[in-house]
């Protein structure tokens, strides 16, 4: 009897346990800040340090908090003696409701202004408290929604006072990217729109391979492949014009290929903006890839095609708040398996 006794209490306990952590795991899951890619801003002929911060609504309930059109007034860093939030320029700002979807995130940069050159790496932790948007009442809103979200982010920089970014940088932030909900702004398609939209290769239009030398991002170093021309066509089997965004320039970002060692190239711009493609009902988007691919992969070897369908909600235009490539990786589409030749 005690033996039972003590195994009941035992188990009591454990479940007791498991479902405290639960909810703190939920609790704590809620909402929560990603700090992203950091770059370098130039305005009213100052520099700044500009940092990409996400604010991910994981809830099933929609989120409606006290945001700003300056998003400054949003963060706190902690101190350090090399950069502090940059306080010359949100004047002129207001604060608003800010208003995000279920399972949606919110895009937002901060700015910092440097006080000395580091010659050493830097880490920048970024706090975010969620305020309740009070009507008339914004500026002084003390009513707390949600607490103490926080990321941090690194700035390298050499003992020389260089800014650098280290080789295994762009995977840290694209394993970071996985975990970022997609934007409040974006359309996400459903099944129906995946079958209304496909996309196709005609396999007799392939090119013949050619022998050629691209520069590779990891080292900078030229490597040999071989490159083939695809032809690839986007249908439009809807009642309705299909609206999508691309780049004038980068818009090879919105493609890509499920196969190792076989890619899309990738080149530099010097002017870069969003652009909306429109296609009738039930018409066609042609666009001739170059797919490279290195020598070790063999002849025969099949692989897909895909495209990032960033479709044009309604008769939305272009916002300077939304910049398509940041979101290619969602939406994607997949055109029928071809092989190399």
């Amino acid at each position: 009897m005690r033996r039972k006794f003590k195994s009941a209490i035992i188990i009591i306990f454990l479940i007791t346990h498991f479902v405290n952590i639960t909810l703190a795991q939920n609790s704590k899951s809620l909402y929560n800040i990603i700090a992203g890619r950091d770059g370098f801003s130039s305005f009213d002929g100052k520099n700044y340090i500009s940092i990409q911060v996400y604010l991910n609504n994981n809830s099933n309930d929609t989120l409606y908090y006290r945001g700003a059109d300056c998003y400054n007034l949003l963060f706190s860093i902690k101190s350090n003696p090399y950069f502090h939030l940059a306080d010359d320029i949100c004047h002129q700002s207001k604060y608003l409701k800010i208003v995000i979807a279920p399972h949606r995130a919110q895009k937002m940069e901060m700015y910092l202004t440097m006080d000395k050159t580091p010659d050493r790496n830097v880490a920048i932790h970024i706090k975010m408290n969620l305020y309740k948007f009070i009507s008339g009442k914004a500026k002084h809103s003390k009513e707390l929604l949600y607490g103490n979200l926080s990321d941090s982010v690194v700035l390298h920089y050499t003992i020389s006072h260089q800014a650098y970014w280290p080789k295994d940088e762009f995977e840290i932030l694209d394993k970071k990217e996985k975990f970022i909900l997609p934007d409040k702004d974006i359309y996400l398609l459903t099944d129906v729109d995946r079958k209304l939209y496909t996309l196709t290769v005609e396999k007799a239009k392939i090119g013949v391979p050619v022998d050629t030398t691209i520069m590779t991002i990891e080292n900078n170093k030229p490597k040999k492949v071989r490159t083939v021309m695809v032809p690839l066509t986007l249908h439009n089997n809807s009642e309705d014009t299909l609206r999508f965004y691309t780049m004038t320039c980068s818009w090879y970002t919105f493609f890509g290929t499920n196969g190792s060692g076989i890619s899309l190239p990738s080149w530099g711009c010097d002017k870069n903006i969003p652009e909306i493609v429109n296609v009738a009902p039930h018409k066609e988007y042609k666009r001739n890839l170059n797919i490279n691919y290195y020598p070790y992969v063999k002849s025969g070897t099949r692989y897909r095609i895909s495209m990032s369908l960033l479709k044009v909600p309604g008769n939305a235009k272009l916002t300077w708040n939304f910049w398509p490539d940041e979101y290619v990786r969602f939406n994607k589409i997949w055109s029928n398996e071809i092989a190399i030749p």
